[in-house]
């Protein structure tokens, strides 16, 4: 008689609150650590009383740190795609921990949406603010493919992408730390018609409003979401970019209320992972950002995009760029990724590099 094959376990979110993913206090000083989080900062009440957490008084500003901090230490990259040996993306908020607050320490260690905003809403969980896992859909406009942008700009992927909705004080706000770049890095509330400056001159803004892509009949009946833009260029600035006019808005990505499981999410992450209409299978990529002196503001960014690295100063569209090294070899990325953004892959890590995206000596 033939034995059934034993079903493997189905992921889902734990039914029990009090089981869900939560870091004890030694990790969220660790991870603190990590970030390199100022004193002023870890004397925030929120840390002895979690009550505070959903304060506009003493939440918000500690939220607003914890942003900042991260992407400025944490990078947004897809290493784990191309250099590992498996292949592979944990969505588990241990494994996260031990990647970002741990290895993350010695190798610099980051990841990619799904990682940054699952690890960073389990840390805001365990602080004690109320957080939602949400989904969104990239615009076709932030595709590195000039063709694709030209040709379907007016489209969006399927749902690729997390982040999280934060309740301060009754208002949900916006956080997502895991754009690089074209992310707002800066947390702000969920309300229509809002629009701030963020990595100036850049302004980014929220619409409440359907997209092209819709089986209404007319467009008045479309279903609406949550949209978020940018505009590069705002109106009395000049970067002497053809990418984009003086003015125009361009759309980044949209997104739902929904909230969404980690069914959903290990789904999303294998598709971008694995699909060759994924950027992220085809090229490397590693991002930090950069804060002002006053480590007050987000002004820039430094990127390892395939063969280069660079540093921009101001948005990534119209923004001063710096090519700080062309890469040749492999061994030139990898010293690259530590000399330029403090990630250090193991010798094992890389020897094991994508086929696809080697680069040839």
């Amino acid at each position: 008689m033939a034995h059934a094959t034993p079903a493997l376990k189905q992921t889902q979110m734990t039914i029990d609150p009090n089981e869900r993913p939560k870091y004890s206090k030694d990790q969220l000083q660790n991870y603190f650590k990590r970030i390199k989080l100022p004193q002023k900062y870890l004397n925030s009440p929120v840390h002895f009383d979690e009550n505070l957490a959903p304060t506009k008084d003493h939440g918000l500003p500690l939220l607003q740190a914890l942003v900042r901090y991260h992407v400025c230490n944490v990078p947004f990259e897809n290493l784990e795609i191309h250099y590992s040996a498996h292949k592979t993306i944990s969505l588990n908020m241990d494994d996260l921990y031990v990647k970002f607050a741990e290895r993350g320490l010695r190798y610099g260690r980051g990841g990619r949406c799904m990682e940054n905003n699952g690890f960073f809403g389990t840390v805001l969980r365990s602080l004690g603010y109320e957080v939602r896992n949400c989904a969104g859909r990239v615009s076709r406009m932030m595709s590195p493919d000039a063709e694709t942008r030209e040709k379907q700009g007016n489209t969006y992927d399927g749902f690729n992408h997390m982040l999280n909705l934060v309740r301060i004080e009754g208002q949900w706000w916006v956080v997502d730390v895991g754009n690089g770049p074209m992310g707002p890095n800066i947390p702000y509330p969920l309300q229509d018609g809002y629009e701030c400056e963020s990595i100036a001159p850049r302004r980014i803004r929220l619409q409440w409003r359907s997209i092209p892509e819709h089986a209404a009949a007319k467009d008045e009946d479309a279903q609406k979401l949550w949209c978020y833009d940018a505009c590069f260029q705002p109106k009395g600035t000049s970067s002497g970019s053809k990418l984009v006019s003086e003015g125009e808005w361009v759309p980044v990505y949209c997104f739902t209320e929904t909230e969404f499981l980690p069914q959903d999410y290990e789904m999303m992450s294998y598709f971008t992972s694995n699909n060759p209409k994924s950027f992220f299978t085809s090229m490397v990529l590693c991002i930090k950002m950069e804060m002002d002196e006053a480590e007050e503001k987000i002004v820039g960014d430094v990127t390892l995009g395939g063969d280069k690295v660079r540093r921009t100063i101001g948005p990534n569209v119209g923004g001063k760029k710096e090519v700080l090294r062309e890469v040749r070899t492999e061994k030139e990325r990898v010293d690259a990724l530590k000399e330029f953004l403090g990630v250090e892959l193991t010798q094992e890590e890389s020897e094991n590099i994508r086929p696809q995206t080697r680069l040839q000596s």
